[in-house]
Order: structure tokens, then C-alpha cells, then sequence
């Protein structure tokens, strides 16, 4: 049976993880299918060639009645506004809908999951997006479904009234209110969030992710999180944007359940996995980290004293900043 809720697709240079993946979207046979693309870079060689082998691939296995929409960029906008503008397109095209990478690799249940949820959760402002990878892989919690505070962006779903508003070019800090609250139970996760959001608006990140989960928490809007992770991630290699150090705790495991996804009586917050995944946003502190902090003490203590230009060069000639995200 043909699968009813439009699907999503972006791509970009990877012909290897989109040979693994869009058979997925294939077997379900989506109605409507909408691919985004980003542009070739112009200083890569065979990128162009790559980018278009991928388009190639995609349209020319599309081999069953479906309307398809293409947003195929001729140039490169970069992973912010690529895949930001994939998924506004998207939304301002669709009430509802899933959205999937190319190297995320979905088990046939995700797709009846996602169809199942946006319908049971359509009118539950709470809900903010549907998400179906589980980092603990299979949780011994009793509810199929539960609510957590962190964005899984590996393979999810969403509808159109949720994400209105949503911009890679806005934070909660835009304004500069530093007093922002949100669904987040760890300050520090919470402060490491909003920062990182206003860092990716100011350029110094080149995500869209980080505004969009800011975006969603602090409207206290929760994600689902299914009991059994329903995807892989199949990108992890040198050549990744974002992905090419395996994390420790990944074990790249996932679950078929078939249809049967119980939705519990009441849905409730998850605070354990909650935190699980705040603390992805706290970041480690490295030996770079620690020298940055120490630099931007050393900095503030010498404006106050009036010898800053005089510890700014010896600090430039010792200490090595680095831009860590």
C-alpha cells in the first residue's frame, strides 16, 4: 500500500549512502516524494559530477505513480541554509510530512511509525517533532512512545503548523535576553544550546540544527522518542560534513516493529533519556578548551587593569585559539 504522508529526501554528493538508502523510500512507495539538493562546491574537483550522479540515481529509480518536486541548487549554499531551506520548502508545501538524509538508513516500520504518530499527535501542541532514533537502541521503558527535551535529527517527522516561524537566520538570543528559558532540565546543555544557536546565526557554525531545536524548546514543545530506535546512521566517514567520527556510545543498531506501535494513555517525560541526550550539547573539555577559557580570563582581568594591548600580544604569540564548536 502506497504510503500516504509526503516524504522528504535531501542529498548531496554521496552516491554510496544514497545507494543504501532511498531503496527504503522506494519499497514504501510514497505519493508524494520531494528531493533537495545542494549545489556542487566550486573549488572541489568531480563534485559536480558527483552531485549530478546522485540526482541521476534518485529520478531515474523513482519507478512507481508519484508526484516528484525537486529543489536541485545550482550553487553551493553550505549544510545551513541547504538543509534549512530544504525542509522550509518542504513544510510550505505539505501539512505534514517526514524527512530523511541520505545517510540515514530507516527500518520499514519507521515510515508506518512516523504515519502513526502525526496522526495521533496532530492536535498535541506539546509534540513538537516526531523522532525515531533511540540512542540507548532498545530501552526497557514501558510506553512504545515517550517525551524527551533534545532533538534527534536522524530521521523524523513533523507537520507544517510546528515549524512555522522556524529560521537558520534567528536564535532565542537574537534580541539579547539572556534570560531565555526553555524545555531543557540541564542549565548548562540549556546555555550551550541557546549559545550555539546564536553562534550558527552569527557564522561561526554552519548548521541548521542547533536553531531548530533551540526553536522548538524554547516554545516547550517535546520530542517523541520511540522505545526501540527504528534508524542507522550509515555516513560515518572523513568525507562527512558533520559525521565523520563515529560516536562511542553509537551502536548502530536498529529495530523492525512492524506495524503494531501502542500509543500509551498519556504521554510522559522521559527525564532520565532527557538528560541522555542533553549532555551531547555540554562539550568535553579539551586541552584547546581549557587554553581558550584561560585566554579569555587573562583578557578580561587585563581590560580592567588598562594592559590589555600588551597581554593581547603576548597571548597571540602563546596561546593558539581555535574555533571550537
Amino acid at each position: 500500500m502506497p504510503l500516504k504522508t509526503p516524504v522528504l529526501y535531501i542529498v548531496f554528493n554521496r552516491l554510496d549512502t544514497v545507494r543504501l538508502t532511498f531503496p527504503r523510500i522506494a519499497a514504501q512507495k510514497p505519493e508524494e516524494l520531494y528531493v533537495a539538493a545542494d549545489g556542487p562546491r566550486a573549488d572541489r574537483d568531480g563534485e559536480a559530477e558527483a552531485c549530478a550522479a546522485v540526482r541521476d540515481f534518485v529520478i531515474s529509480h523513482v519507478d512507481w505513480p508519484c508526484s516528484v518536486h525537486t529543489l536541485f541548487r545550482d550553487e553551493n549554499v553550505g549544510c545551513k541554509y541547504g538543509v534549512a531551506g530544504a525542509i522550509q520548502w518542504f513544510f510550505s508545501n505539505v501539512e505534514a510530512g517526514i524527512v530523511l538524509e541520505d545517510d540515514i538508513l530507516p527500518e520499514p516500520s519507521f515510515f508506518s511509525y512516523c504515519e502513526t504518530m502525526l496522526e495521533a499527535y496532530r492536535d498535541d501542541s506539546h509534540v513538537g517533532v516526531i523522532c525515531s532514533f533511540n540512542r540507548e537502541g532498545e530501552m526497557s521503558f514501558r510506553d512504545d512512545v515517550f517525551l524527551a527535551t533534545a532533538f534527534e535529527v536522524w530521521g523524523w517527522a513533523c507537520w507544517a503548523d510546528r515549524i512555522k516561524g522556524y529560521s537558520p537566520d534567528s536564535s532565542p538570543l537574537d534580541d539579547g535576553d539572556k534570560s531565555v528559558k526553555t524545555c531543557f532540565l540541564n542549565k548548562k546543555a540549556e546555555a550551550e544550546l541557546l549559545s550555539n544557536a546564536h553562534r550558527s546565526v552569527q557564522g561561526e557554525l554552519n548548521t541548521w540544527d542547533y536553531q531548530f531545536s533551540a526553536y522548538m524548546a524554547v516554545r516547550m514543545r517535546y520530542m517523541l522518542i520511540p522505545r526501540k530506535n527504528l534508524v542507522q546512521n550509515v555516513g560515518f566517514f572523513s568525507g562527512s560534513t558533520h559525521t565523520s567520527d563515529r560516536p562511542l556510545w553509537y551502536t548502530g543498531k536498529s529495530w523492525d516493529w512492524g506495524r503494531d506501535v501502542r500509543i500509551p494513555p498519556q504521554l510522559r517525560l522521559n527525564r532520565r533519556y532527557s538528560r541522555l541526550g542533553e549532555r551531547e550539547y555540554i562539550p568535553k573539555m579539551t586541552f584547546r578548551r581549557r587554553m581558550n577559557k584561560i585566554h579569555d580570563v587573562l583578557v578580561a582581568v587585563a581590560d580592567r587593569l588598562g594592559v590589555l594591548e600588551a597581554v593581547r600580544w603576548l597571548l597571540h604569540h602563546t596561546v593558539k585559539r581555535g574555533r571550537i564548536r
